[in-house]
Protein backbone atom coordinates (compact mmCIF):
# COMPACT_ATOMS: atom_id res chain seq x y z
CA UNK A 1 0.00 0.00 0.00
CA UNK A 2 1.55 3.47 -0.76
CA UNK A 3 0.20 6.33 1.19
CA UNK A 4 0.17 8.84 -1.30
CA UNK A 5 -2.18 7.14 -3.35
CA UNK A 6 -5.31 7.08 -0.80
CA UNK A 7 -4.63 10.25 1.66
CA UNK A 8 -5.99 13.32 0.73
CA UNK A 9 -4.86 16.91 0.44
CA UNK A 10 -6.93 17.57 3.11
CA UNK A 11 -5.56 14.65 5.54
CA UNK A 12 -2.22 15.68 4.42
CA UNK A 13 -2.95 19.13 5.80
CA UNK A 14 -4.20 17.80 9.31
CA UNK A 15 -0.55 16.41 9.55
CA UNK A 16 1.33 19.32 9.20
CA UNK A 17 -1.10 21.22 11.11
CA UNK A 18 -0.74 18.70 13.92
CA UNK A 19 3.16 18.08 13.57
CA UNK A 20 3.94 21.76 12.81
CA UNK A 21 5.02 20.71 9.30
CA UNK A 22 5.90 23.44 6.67
CA UNK A 23 3.00 24.00 4.44
CA UNK A 24 5.34 24.44 1.50
CA UNK A 25 6.27 20.50 1.16
CA UNK A 26 5.32 18.13 -0.88
CA UNK A 27 2.41 15.50 -0.08
CA UNK A 28 5.63 12.95 -0.55
CA UNK A 29 8.27 14.58 1.83
CA UNK A 30 5.28 15.24 4.82
CA UNK A 31 4.59 11.60 4.98
CA UNK A 32 9.06 11.03 5.13
CA UNK A 33 8.54 13.46 7.80
CA UNK A 34 5.51 12.44 9.85
CA UNK A 35 7.06 8.74 9.41
CA UNK A 36 9.95 9.01 11.87
CA UNK A 37 10.52 7.90 15.32
CA UNK A 38 10.29 11.57 17.29
CA UNK A 39 6.54 12.49 15.30
CA UNK A 40 5.64 8.67 15.60
CA UNK A 41 6.69 8.35 18.96
CA UNK A 42 4.84 11.98 19.52
CA UNK A 43 1.21 10.66 17.72
CA UNK A 44 1.04 7.65 19.36
CA UNK A 45 1.48 9.62 22.73
CA UNK A 46 -1.30 11.47 21.67
CA UNK A 47 -4.03 8.83 21.31
CA UNK A 48 -6.19 8.04 24.24
CA UNK A 49 -6.41 4.71 26.15
CA UNK A 50 -9.00 3.10 23.91
CA UNK A 51 -6.90 4.14 20.05
CA UNK A 52 -3.73 2.51 21.37
CA UNK A 53 -5.24 -1.03 22.38
CA UNK A 54 -6.55 -1.05 18.97
CA UNK A 55 -3.02 -0.10 17.23
CA UNK A 56 -1.52 -3.02 19.49
CA UNK A 57 -4.57 -5.30 18.48
CA UNK A 58 -4.30 -4.60 14.76
CA UNK A 59 0.17 -5.02 15.23
CA UNK A 60 -0.68 -8.39 16.88
CA UNK A 61 -2.63 -9.60 14.44
CA UNK A 62 -1.91 -11.66 11.42
CA UNK A 63 -4.24 -9.47 9.32
CA UNK A 64 -2.03 -7.78 6.57
CA UNK A 65 -3.58 -5.40 5.28
CA UNK A 66 -5.41 -4.71 8.41
CA UNK A 67 -9.32 -3.76 7.45
CA UNK A 68 -11.79 -2.79 10.03
CA UNK A 69 -14.87 -1.90 10.62
CA UNK A 70 -16.57 1.54 11.14
CA UNK A 71 -16.64 1.30 15.40
CA UNK A 72 -13.20 0.26 15.02
CA UNK A 73 -12.30 3.60 13.25
CA UNK A 74 -14.51 6.02 15.36
CA UNK A 75 -12.12 4.56 18.10
CA UNK A 76 -9.37 5.41 16.32
CA UNK A 77 -10.21 9.10 16.10
CA UNK A 78 -6.60 10.69 15.72
CA UNK A 79 -5.21 7.77 13.02
CA UNK A 80 -8.53 8.72 10.89
CA UNK A 81 -7.95 12.34 11.56
CA UNK A 82 -4.53 12.24 10.22
CA UNK A 83 -5.31 9.98 7.41
CA UNK A 84 -4.16 7.32 7.62
CA UNK A 85 -7.12 5.14 7.76
CA UNK A 86 -8.81 4.04 4.32
CA UNK A 87 -12.51 3.51 3.49
CA UNK A 88 -12.48 0.50 1.00
CA UNK A 89 -16.60 -0.25 0.87
CA UNK A 90 -19.52 0.92 2.70
CA UNK A 91 -19.07 -0.08 6.40
CA UNK A 92 -14.89 -1.70 5.68
CA UNK A 93 -11.41 0.51 6.19
CA UNK A 94 -7.91 0.10 5.76
CA UNK A 95 -5.24 1.02 8.01
CA UNK A 96 -2.22 1.93 6.49
CA UNK A 97 0.54 -0.81 6.67
CA UNK A 98 3.66 1.72 6.47
CA UNK A 99 1.49 3.42 9.43
CA UNK A 100 1.55 0.49 11.18
CA UNK A 101 5.24 -0.42 10.58
CA UNK A 102 6.45 3.00 11.97
CA UNK A 103 4.55 2.14 15.29
CA UNK A 104 5.91 -0.86 15.79
CA UNK A 105 9.45 0.21 14.59
CA UNK A 106 9.77 3.28 16.97
CA UNK A 107 7.20 3.04 19.45
CA UNK A 108 7.32 -0.71 20.04
CA UNK A 109 11.04 -1.36 19.01
CA UNK A 110 9.68 -3.97 16.85
CA UNK A 111 8.06 -6.14 19.20
CA UNK A 112 5.62 -7.35 16.76
CA UNK A 113 6.00 -8.53 12.85
CA UNK A 114 5.73 -6.33 10.57
CA UNK A 115 3.10 -6.12 8.26
CA UNK A 116 4.19 -7.16 4.40
CA UNK A 117 3.94 -4.36 2.03
CA UNK A 118 3.09 -5.03 -1.90
CA UNK A 119 4.71 -3.22 -5.09
CA UNK A 120 2.79 -0.03 -4.15
CA UNK A 121 4.23 0.17 -0.88
CA UNK A 122 7.82 -1.18 -1.66
CA UNK A 123 7.89 2.07 -4.16
CA UNK A 124 6.94 4.80 -1.84
CA UNK A 125 10.17 3.23 1.06
CA UNK A 126 11.61 3.59 -2.48
CA UNK A 127 11.13 7.22 -2.91
CA UNK A 128 11.68 7.83 0.93
CA UNK A 129 15.08 6.19 0.53
CA UNK A 130 15.91 8.09 -2.41
CA UNK A 131 14.50 11.52 -0.14
CA UNK A 132 17.18 10.18 2.46
CA UNK A 133 20.23 10.19 0.19
CA UNK A 134 19.02 13.95 -0.95
CA UNK A 135 19.64 14.83 3.01
CA UNK A 136 22.50 13.36 3.27
CA UNK A 137 24.14 14.69 0.25
CA UNK A 138 23.30 18.18 1.65
CA UNK A 139 24.41 17.92 5.19
CA UNK A 140 27.85 16.53 3.81
CA UNK A 141 28.38 19.55 1.68
CA UNK A 142 27.30 21.95 4.05
CA UNK A 143 29.81 24.57 4.86
CA UNK A 144 29.86 27.03 7.85
CA UNK A 145 29.38 29.86 5.58
CA UNK A 146 26.41 27.75 4.06
CA UNK A 147 25.01 27.20 7.24
CA UNK A 148 24.91 30.69 8.61
CA UNK A 149 23.32 31.97 5.33
CA UNK A 150 20.10 30.47 6.44
CA UNK A 151 20.07 32.09 9.94
CA UNK A 152 17.88 35.39 10.37
CA UNK A 153 20.02 38.37 10.91
CA UNK A 154 19.02 38.68 14.95
CA UNK A 155 20.44 35.60 15.02
CA UNK A 156 23.68 36.57 13.66
CA UNK A 157 24.05 39.82 15.46
CA UNK A 158 23.46 37.53 18.66
CA UNK A 159 26.29 35.26 17.57
CA UNK A 160 28.89 38.84 17.14
CA UNK A 161 27.57 40.42 21.22
CA UNK A 162 27.70 37.14 22.63
CA UNK A 163 31.40 36.47 21.68
CA UNK A 164 32.26 40.31 21.44
CA UNK A 165 33.42 40.29 17.75
CA UNK A 166 33.95 43.61 16.92
CA UNK A 167 31.51 44.63 13.96
CA UNK A 168 30.02 48.07 12.67
CA UNK A 169 27.26 49.54 14.55
CA UNK A 170 25.21 48.19 11.39
CA UNK A 171 25.88 45.10 9.71
CA UNK A 172 24.55 43.52 6.77
CA UNK A 173 23.50 39.94 6.70
CA UNK A 174 26.21 38.89 4.05
CA UNK A 175 28.10 40.74 6.03
CA UNK A 176 27.84 39.65 9.44
CA UNK A 177 27.94 36.07 7.93
CA UNK A 178 31.59 36.71 6.48
CA UNK A 179 32.68 38.24 9.20
CA UNK A 180 31.79 35.11 11.71
CA UNK A 181 33.29 32.86 8.97
CA UNK A 182 36.71 34.68 8.69
CA UNK A 183 37.14 35.00 12.41
CA UNK A 184 36.20 32.17 13.09
CA UNK A 185 38.75 30.23 10.46
CA UNK A 186 41.63 33.35 11.13
CA UNK A 187 43.10 31.61 14.46
CA UNK A 188 42.22 29.02 17.35
CA UNK A 189 40.59 32.16 19.59
CA UNK A 190 37.25 31.91 18.33
CA UNK A 191 37.06 28.19 18.49
CA UNK A 192 38.56 28.00 21.98
CA UNK A 193 35.76 30.78 23.28
CA UNK A 194 33.15 28.20 21.88
CA UNK A 195 34.66 25.35 23.61
CA UNK A 196 34.81 28.01 26.80
CA UNK A 197 30.84 27.72 26.75
CA UNK A 198 30.46 24.01 25.95
CA UNK A 199 28.28 22.16 28.66
CA UNK A 200 28.44 18.20 29.09
CA UNK A 201 25.49 17.65 26.57
CA UNK A 202 27.33 20.01 23.71
CA UNK A 203 30.32 17.75 24.72
CA UNK A 204 28.87 14.57 24.42
CA UNK A 205 26.98 15.60 20.96
CA UNK A 206 30.51 16.86 19.58
CA UNK A 207 32.02 13.87 20.67
CA UNK A 208 29.37 11.37 18.98
CA UNK A 209 29.49 13.20 15.95
CA UNK A 210 33.35 12.63 15.79
CA UNK A 211 33.18 8.84 16.60
CA UNK A 212 30.56 8.57 13.48
CA UNK A 213 32.96 9.48 10.97
CA UNK A 214 31.04 11.68 9.08
CA UNK A 215 29.91 15.43 10.21
CA UNK A 216 26.45 14.83 11.60
CA UNK A 217 24.47 12.25 13.76
CA UNK A 218 20.81 11.19 13.21
CA UNK A 219 20.80 9.22 16.60
CA UNK A 220 20.52 12.02 18.90
CA UNK A 221 16.98 12.62 19.68
CA UNK A 222 17.12 16.27 20.71
CA UNK A 223 13.55 16.54 20.66
CA UNK A 224 12.59 13.94 23.06
CA UNK A 225 15.11 16.02 25.62
CA UNK A 226 13.24 18.93 25.05
CA UNK A 227 10.24 17.24 25.43
CA UNK A 228 11.17 15.17 28.59
CA UNK A 229 12.62 18.33 30.56
CA UNK A 230 10.90 20.60 31.97
CA UNK A 231 13.10 23.39 32.27
CA UNK A 232 13.97 22.87 28.48
CA UNK A 233 11.84 25.32 26.18
CA UNK A 234 13.19 24.86 22.72
CA UNK A 235 16.40 23.22 21.23
CA UNK A 236 17.99 26.35 21.66
CA UNK A 237 18.27 26.06 25.79
CA UNK A 238 20.78 23.14 25.20
CA UNK A 239 22.90 24.57 22.29
CA UNK A 240 22.66 28.17 23.50
CA UNK A 241 25.01 30.18 21.31
CA UNK A 242 27.23 27.24 19.60
CA UNK A 243 26.88 28.06 16.17
CA UNK A 244 29.01 25.12 15.54
CA UNK A 245 26.05 23.16 16.09
CA UNK A 246 23.45 23.12 13.30
CA UNK A 247 20.38 21.57 14.05
CA UNK A 248 17.33 20.73 11.84
CA UNK A 249 14.13 20.85 13.89
CA UNK A 250 12.62 19.57 10.69
CA UNK A 251 14.32 16.06 11.01
CA UNK A 252 15.76 16.22 14.45
CA UNK A 253 19.51 15.83 13.14
CA UNK A 254 22.62 17.00 14.80
CA UNK A 255 25.11 18.52 11.93
CA UNK A 256 28.77 20.45 11.89
CA UNK A 257 29.52 22.26 8.60
CA UNK A 258 31.99 19.77 7.06
CA UNK A 259 34.58 22.31 7.16
CA UNK A 260 34.12 23.41 10.32
CA UNK A 261 34.08 20.15 11.48
CA UNK A 262 37.83 19.68 10.10
CA UNK A 263 39.01 22.55 11.49
CA UNK A 264 37.84 21.22 14.76
CA UNK A 265 39.75 18.06 14.25
CA UNK A 266 42.37 19.46 13.30
CA UNK A 267 42.42 22.04 16.35
CA UNK A 268 41.49 18.68 18.43
CA UNK A 269 44.81 16.52 17.64
CA UNK A 270 47.15 19.76 17.85
CA UNK A 271 45.87 19.52 21.71
CA UNK A 272 46.83 15.48 21.64
CA UNK A 273 43.81 13.82 20.10
CA UNK A 274 39.99 13.36 21.14
CA UNK A 275 40.90 11.61 24.66
CA UNK A 276 43.09 14.15 25.77
CA UNK A 277 40.87 17.15 24.66
CA UNK A 278 37.48 15.93 26.30
CA UNK A 279 39.77 15.35 29.94
CA UNK A 280 40.78 18.69 29.23
CA UNK A 281 37.76 20.71 28.43
CA UNK A 282 35.81 18.29 31.15
CA UNK A 283 38.03 20.32 34.06
CA UNK A 284 36.35 23.89 32.98
CA UNK A 285 33.70 23.14 31.17
CA UNK A 286 29.90 24.77 32.04
CA UNK A 287 27.32 23.85 34.28
CA UNK A 288 24.35 22.41 33.18
CA UNK A 289 21.65 20.38 35.12
CA UNK A 290 22.99 16.90 35.28
CA UNK A 291 19.55 15.59 34.10
CA UNK A 292 20.14 17.53 30.40
CA UNK A 293 22.76 14.56 29.79
CA UNK A 294 21.31 12.14 31.47
CA UNK A 295 18.23 12.66 29.39
CA UNK A 296 20.17 12.86 26.13
CA UNK A 297 22.00 10.09 26.79
CA UNK A 298 18.80 7.96 27.43
CA UNK A 299 17.15 9.22 24.05
CA UNK A 300 20.29 8.71 21.82
CA UNK A 301 21.72 5.88 19.95
CA UNK A 302 25.36 5.33 20.58
CA UNK A 303 25.40 2.97 18.00
CA UNK A 304 26.86 3.18 14.01
CA UNK A 305 24.47 5.53 11.77
CA UNK A 306 21.35 4.27 10.81
CA UNK A 307 20.82 6.48 7.33
CA UNK A 308 17.05 4.58 7.16
CA UNK A 309 16.17 6.85 10.40
CA UNK A 310 16.33 9.83 8.84
CA UNK A 311 14.01 11.51 6.73
CA UNK A 312 14.51 14.51 4.20
CA UNK A 313 13.52 17.10 1.45
CA UNK A 314 14.95 18.20 -1.40
CA UNK A 315 18.97 19.65 -1.31
CA UNK A 316 17.72 23.29 -2.06
CA UNK A 317 15.06 23.09 0.73
CA UNK A 318 17.66 22.26 3.31
CA UNK A 319 20.13 24.90 2.75
CA UNK A 320 18.11 28.24 1.79
CA UNK A 321 16.48 30.69 4.09
CA UNK A 322 13.00 29.45 4.56
CA UNK A 323 11.39 32.88 4.94
CA UNK A 324 12.18 33.47 1.27
CA UNK A 325 9.28 31.21 -0.16
CA UNK A 326 5.30 30.81 0.37
CA UNK A 327 3.87 27.59 0.64
CA UNK A 328 0.98 27.12 -2.10
CA UNK A 329 -1.55 26.13 1.03
CA UNK A 330 -0.60 29.51 2.94
CA UNK A 331 -0.72 31.06 0.23
CA UNK A 332 -4.39 30.92 0.16
CA UNK A 333 -4.94 30.49 3.55
CA UNK A 334 -3.34 33.54 4.99
CA UNK A 335 -5.74 36.27 5.19
CA UNK A 336 -2.56 38.95 5.10
CA UNK A 337 -1.26 37.35 1.76
CA UNK A 338 -4.41 37.09 -0.26
CA UNK A 339 -5.62 40.64 0.09
CA UNK A 340 -2.42 41.72 -0.87
CA UNK A 341 -3.00 39.18 -4.13
CA UNK A 342 -6.40 41.32 -4.37
CA UNK A 343 -4.77 44.47 -4.43
CA UNK A 344 -2.37 43.85 -6.82
CA UNK A 345 -4.96 42.41 -9.35
CA UNK A 346 -7.25 45.44 -8.48
CA UNK A 347 -3.92 48.05 -9.22
CA UNK A 348 -3.74 45.80 -12.49
CA UNK A 349 -7.14 46.29 -13.26
CA UNK A 350 -7.16 50.04 -12.70
CA UNK A 351 -3.91 50.76 -15.01
CA UNK A 352 -5.44 48.95 -17.98
CA UNK A 353 -8.75 50.67 -19.49
CA UNK A 354 -10.15 47.06 -20.86
CA UNK A 355 -9.94 45.91 -17.89
CA UNK A 356 -11.80 48.54 -15.44
CA UNK A 357 -14.84 46.83 -16.40
CA UNK A 358 -13.91 44.06 -13.81
CA UNK A 359 -13.49 46.16 -10.36
CA UNK A 360 -16.71 45.80 -9.24
CA UNK A 361 -17.31 42.47 -10.13
CA UNK A 362 -13.73 41.10 -9.28
CA UNK A 363 -14.31 42.58 -5.05
CA UNK A 364 -18.05 40.89 -5.24
CA UNK A 365 -16.83 37.53 -6.06
CA UNK A 366 -13.86 38.01 -4.05
CA UNK A 367 -16.21 38.94 -1.13
CA UNK A 368 -18.78 36.21 -2.08
CA UNK A 369 -15.78 33.56 -1.57
CA UNK A 370 -14.58 35.30 2.05
CA UNK A 371 -18.06 35.17 3.21
CA UNK A 372 -18.98 31.88 2.48
CA UNK A 373 -15.84 29.81 1.05
CA UNK A 374 -18.16 28.89 -1.54
CA UNK A 375 -21.41 29.37 -3.56
CA UNK A 376 -23.11 27.66 -6.45
CA UNK A 377 -23.08 29.69 -9.56
CA UNK A 378 -27.01 29.85 -9.09
CA UNK A 379 -26.67 32.16 -5.68
CA UNK A 380 -23.74 33.95 -7.31
CA UNK A 381 -26.52 34.90 -10.06
CA UNK A 382 -28.75 35.47 -7.26
CA UNK A 383 -26.99 38.05 -5.57
CA UNK A 384 -25.41 39.79 -8.74
CA UNK A 385 -28.76 40.88 -9.21
CA UNK A 386 -30.28 41.12 -5.91
CA UNK A 387 -27.22 43.52 -5.16
CA UNK A 388 -25.90 45.08 -8.22
CA UNK A 389 -29.28 44.38 -10.52
CA UNK A 390 -26.87 42.85 -13.13
CA UNK A 391 -28.75 39.83 -15.08
CA UNK A 392 -26.47 37.29 -15.52
CA UNK A 393 -26.37 33.48 -16.52
CA UNK A 394 -24.09 30.92 -15.16
CA UNK A 395 -22.22 31.19 -18.30
CA UNK A 396 -21.53 34.96 -18.36
CA UNK A 397 -20.47 34.44 -14.45
CA UNK A 398 -17.42 31.55 -15.83
CA UNK A 399 -16.69 33.35 -18.57
CA UNK A 400 -15.88 36.69 -16.98
CA UNK A 401 -14.16 34.93 -14.24
CA UNK A 402 -12.29 33.16 -16.85
CA UNK A 403 -11.48 36.73 -18.36
CA UNK A 404 -10.07 37.77 -15.66
CA UNK A 405 -7.62 35.19 -14.74
CA UNK A 406 -8.09 35.38 -10.98
CA UNK A 407 -7.19 31.49 -10.74
CA UNK A 408 -5.35 31.92 -7.14
CA UNK A 409 -8.57 34.20 -5.79
CA UNK A 410 -11.32 32.34 -6.66
CA UNK A 411 -12.27 29.14 -8.54
CA UNK A 412 -15.13 27.87 -10.35
CA UNK A 413 -15.36 24.47 -9.90
CA UNK A 414 -18.59 21.80 -10.69
CA UNK A 415 -20.91 24.92 -10.50
CA UNK A 416 -19.31 26.36 -7.80
CA UNK A 417 -17.75 29.27 -6.75
CA UNK A 418 -14.79 28.38 -4.42
CA UNK A 419 -12.25 29.85 -2.23
CA UNK A 420 -9.26 28.40 -3.45
CA UNK A 421 -8.83 26.86 -0.14
CA UNK A 422 -11.74 24.72 -0.20
CA UNK A 423 -10.34 22.15 -2.98
CA UNK A 424 -7.58 21.19 -1.04
CA UNK A 425 -9.50 20.92 2.27
CA UNK A 426 -12.33 19.29 1.20
CA UNK A 427 -14.03 17.58 -2.08
CA UNK A 428 -16.00 20.06 -4.11
CA UNK A 429 -18.45 17.46 -5.55
CA UNK A 430 -20.02 16.49 -1.99
CA UNK A 431 -20.92 20.10 -1.12
CA UNK A 432 -24.34 21.67 -0.74
CA UNK A 433 -25.52 24.96 -1.66
CA UNK A 434 -29.25 25.04 -0.48
CA UNK A 435 -30.14 28.58 -1.39
CA UNK A 436 -32.53 29.32 1.16
CA UNK A 437 -30.59 28.52 3.81
CA UNK A 438 -27.06 31.43 3.48
CA UNK A 439 -26.57 34.71 5.47
CA UNK A 440 -27.82 37.15 2.45
CA UNK A 441 -26.41 40.91 3.12
CA UNK A 442 -29.16 43.74 2.99
CA UNK A 443 -27.17 45.32 0.07
CA UNK A 444 -24.22 45.81 -2.21
CA UNK A 445 -22.04 47.71 0.71
CA UNK A 446 -22.64 45.44 3.15
CA UNK A 447 -21.45 42.38 0.49
CA UNK A 448 -18.21 44.21 0.22
CA UNK A 449 -17.34 44.83 3.77
CA UNK A 450 -15.99 41.08 3.01
CA UNK A 451 -13.91 42.33 -0.36
CA UNK A 452 -11.95 44.38 2.67
CA UNK A 453 -10.98 41.02 4.04
CA UNK A 454 -13.16 41.45 6.80
CA UNK A 455 -14.36 38.56 7.66
CA UNK A 456 -16.23 39.50 10.76
CA UNK A 457 -17.98 42.58 12.34
CA UNK A 458 -14.94 43.40 15.48
CA UNK A 459 -18.22 44.15 18.03
CA UNK A 460 -17.48 44.33 21.45
CA UNK A 461 -17.11 40.04 22.58
CA UNK A 462 -15.07 39.36 19.38
CA UNK A 463 -12.98 42.42 20.35
CA UNK A 464 -12.41 40.98 23.80
CA UNK A 465 -11.64 37.73 21.94
CA UNK A 466 -9.42 39.13 19.98
CA UNK A 467 -7.65 40.69 22.76
CA UNK A 468 -7.19 37.45 24.66
CA UNK A 469 -6.03 35.98 21.56
CA UNK A 470 -3.16 38.80 21.39
CA UNK A 471 -2.49 38.27 25.22
CA UNK A 472 -1.69 34.37 24.39
CA UNK A 473 0.20 34.79 21.33
CA UNK A 474 3.96 33.26 21.97
CA UNK A 475 4.77 36.50 20.03
CA UNK A 476 6.45 39.57 20.77
CA UNK A 477 6.77 41.31 17.11
CA UNK A 478 3.02 43.43 17.01
CA UNK A 479 2.49 43.29 13.40
CA UNK A 480 3.68 39.07 13.83
CA UNK A 481 1.15 38.86 16.34
CA UNK A 482 -1.73 40.56 14.41
CA UNK A 483 -0.99 38.06 11.61
CA UNK A 484 -1.34 35.21 13.89
CA UNK A 485 -4.46 36.60 15.17
CA UNK A 486 -5.87 36.96 11.50
CA UNK A 487 -4.38 33.12 10.59
CA UNK A 488 -6.22 31.90 13.88
CA UNK A 489 -9.63 33.87 13.14
CA UNK A 490 -9.62 32.53 9.43
CA UNK A 491 -8.78 28.67 10.88
CA UNK A 492 -11.90 29.03 13.69
CA UNK A 493 -14.32 29.60 10.81
CA UNK A 494 -13.52 26.35 9.21
CA UNK A 495 -14.41 24.90 11.97
CA UNK A 496 -18.41 23.31 12.28
CA UNK A 497 -18.37 23.17 16.11
CA UNK A 498 -16.88 24.47 19.41
CA UNK A 499 -15.64 20.91 20.22
CA UNK A 500 -13.59 21.48 16.86
CA UNK A 501 -13.01 25.19 17.39
CA UNK A 502 -11.46 24.07 20.89
CA UNK A 503 -9.04 21.30 19.13
CA UNK A 504 -7.98 23.51 16.83
CA UNK A 505 -6.59 25.91 19.59
CA UNK A 506 -5.61 23.38 21.61
CA UNK A 507 -3.31 22.16 18.67
CA UNK A 508 -1.69 25.64 18.33
CA UNK A 509 -0.71 25.36 22.10
CA UNK A 510 0.79 22.13 21.55
CA UNK A 511 2.89 23.43 18.50
CA UNK A 512 4.19 26.38 20.92
CA UNK A 513 2.67 29.06 19.42
CA UNK A 514 0.07 29.56 22.10
CA UNK A 515 0.42 29.60 25.41
CA UNK A 516 -1.04 27.24 27.61
CA UNK A 517 -4.56 27.72 28.62
CA UNK A 518 -7.25 25.98 31.06
CA UNK A 519 -9.83 24.00 29.26
CA UNK A 520 -12.05 25.47 30.91
CA UNK A 521 -10.81 29.17 30.20
CA UNK A 522 -10.62 28.16 26.74
CA UNK A 523 -13.98 26.68 25.97
CA UNK A 524 -15.39 30.02 27.53
CA UNK A 525 -13.48 32.57 25.34
CA UNK A 526 -14.52 30.08 22.10
CA UNK A 527 -17.80 30.74 23.50
CA UNK A 528 -17.10 34.41 23.36
CA UNK A 529 -15.20 34.59 19.93
CA UNK A 530 -15.59 31.82 17.76
CA UNK A 531 -19.81 32.53 18.29
CA UNK A 532 -19.65 35.58 16.55
CA UNK A 533 -17.81 34.81 13.37
CA UNK A 534 -19.45 34.33 10.39
CA UNK A 535 -18.41 30.51 9.81
CA UNK A 536 -18.46 28.89 6.53
CA UNK A 537 -19.68 26.17 8.04
CA UNK A 538 -23.52 27.83 8.83
CA UNK A 539 -22.59 29.48 5.11
CA UNK A 540 -22.16 32.60 6.21
CA UNK A 541 -24.24 33.23 9.70
CA UNK A 542 -22.83 33.64 12.96
CA UNK A 543 -23.57 30.93 15.75
CA UNK A 544 -26.08 33.25 17.55
CA UNK A 545 -27.80 33.98 14.69
CA UNK A 546 -28.82 30.87 13.68
CA UNK A 547 -30.24 30.48 17.21
CA UNK A 548 -32.70 33.19 15.60
CA UNK A 549 -33.45 31.55 12.77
Amino acid sequence: MNTLNHITKAKIYEIQSFLDIPRKLSPLETLHIAFKSHHINFIYNQMDKTEQDCINSMLDSYDNPVLINEDIKHKCNLSERLGFIFKTSTNTFMVDTHYLNQINTHVFANHYQNKVQDEDGQLLIQQLDQLDKELFNAIQHTSLKDYLSTLKSKSLQDILKFYQIKRPSKIKKSDAVNLIHDTFFKDDTLLENVFNHFKPSSLFMLHQIIKGHTNYNNNIDLAATVAEQTNLHTVSDVLDHLFIFNYNERHNIISIPYDALDFIQNYINNKGGIETFLSQQEQHIASEDNQVLETLRLYSKDTAINDDDVSSTTVKEDIKDQETEVPELELYMDPEIRQNLAEEQLIQFKNDKNMQQYITPFNIYFAITNLYGYASLERVVHLMKHLYNRDMTEKDIIDEIESMNINQLVIVQNEMLLHPVIPMLANSDEIDDPLKEFYEPSHLDELLIYANNEFYTRNTKLKQFIKFLRNNIKEDDDIKKEKTVRYILFHLRIAPDEAHAVEMMNNLIKQNKLLPIPDKKLSKQIEKGWTHLRLWSLRGYTVNETKSL
